[in-house]
């Protein structure tokens, strides 16, 4: 590639308006990366005009550990084409932060490399949800769930109050802390989905037994009905156990009966598992299917609770597909979620 055209051919693509720095660089006499061309978007996010960037050092651009991370053979490794995916943290013009992701391929002419091409998304944004995430839930799963065990405590204290009203409001707290209490462990296990995720498989029988085997000694009056394919011990993420989970309580939850039954049947089509989660509830309401088919955060605050979002989550992660209806006699809801065989590893009974 003719680095004095690298700013031309991408003003002229499409993809310049997408948030993506590029960078075009030259080794100078000790060996460091240069700044050779660069294009508007790095020009404008930087805070810099092209005088004066071209012909600087990269490292000067970047943070005190990014820079470090570079020296510390991130140029070789671009240079070599071994370069992976890694971060790098710019500092604008005037002092700020910008978080990005960078992949770096060399450049060549004539077979020589004479430098290296870099493309650096912006994921300052990102970096910023993600660190707020992590302080909400931090607040929720230990400073809040500490006072709500608290309060739960004295409102079962006052649910023995002899004064029938005082009893029956006592009672009502309780239920509602209970549900805030759920909501708690729910956040944390989504936390433990996204920073946590497992790579490792189990077979699929396996994790159909231990599924039954926990909603039914959570729930003793409940009974989970699971009907196995014939080759039921083929590789599925461990994770998925979550989800399956999640899905069987919330239909023993919501039955309107005493003894509920959940029927969970698994099908094998090709390289994929197919799962159906059958209950004999009042049906899932329209803003809840929607946490399920679209992932809305808006739902969730009209909705019971985090649950189904954590559903959502596990099965795309897995690269799987959710479908929600309801049974033929509409007497409950079918949620179905499809998911692929696990590949690579070994399967794991642990």
């Amino acid at each position: 590639m003719d680095p004095s055209r690298l700013t031309e051919e991408v003003e002229s693509d499409p993809f310049e308006h997408l948030p993506v720095m590029l960078l075009a660089t030259r080794p100078d006499e000790a060996d460091h990366p240069v700044v050779e061309d660069c294009n508007e978007r790095f020009l404008d996010r930087l805070g810099y005009v092209r005088e004066e960037v071209v012909g600087r050092r990269v490292a000067e651009f970047y943070t005190a550990d990014s820079a470090e991370r570079h020296r510390s053979g991130g140029y070789e490794r671009a240079r070599e084409g071994t370069y992976g995916r890694e971060e790098r943290d710019f500092l604008t013009a005037d002092g700020n932060v910008v978080s990005t992701v960078v992949r770096a391929t060399p450049r060549r002419v004539d077979g020589e490399v004479v430098g290296v091409a870099a493309v650096y998304v912006d994921v300052t944004r990102r970096k910023w949800r993600e660190q707020q995430v992590k302080v909400l839930n931090r607040v929720l799963r230990h400073n809040i769930r500490n006072d709500l065990n608290l309060l739960h405590g004295h409102a079962r204290t006052l649910a023995r109050h002899e004064d029938e009203t005082v009893a029956a409001a006592a009672q009502v707290i309780g239920r509602t802390v209970e549900h805030w209490l759920s909501l708690a462990e729910k956040a944390a296990e989504i936390e433990r989905v996204f920073e946590e995720f497992p790579d490792r498989s189990t077979p699929l029988s396996a994790l159909l037994r231990e599924t039954q085997t926990a909603v039914e000694l959570a729930w003793p009056s409940a009974t989970v009905q699971v009907e196995r394919p014939p080759d039921g011990d083929v590789p599925v993420s461990a994770r998925l156990g979550v989800a399956l989970e999640e899905l069987c309580e919330n239909g023993v939850k919501h039955a309107e009966r005493e003894r509920p039954t959940v029927t969970v049947t698994a099908t094998r089509r090709g390289e994929w598992v197919e799962l159906t989660v059958n209950d004999r509830g009042p049906g899932i309401p329209d803003h809840e299917r929607a946490v399920l088919r679209d992932g809305e955060e808006t739902s969730l605050v009209h909705g019971s609770g985090l649950g189904f979002w954590l559903v959502r989550t596990v099965i795309r992660r897995l690269g799987g597909d959710l479908d929600v209806g309801d049974t033929a006699d509409g007497s409950g809801s079918v949620v179905t979620a499809t998911v692929p065989i696990a590949s690579g590893g070994a399967v794991s009974e642990e």
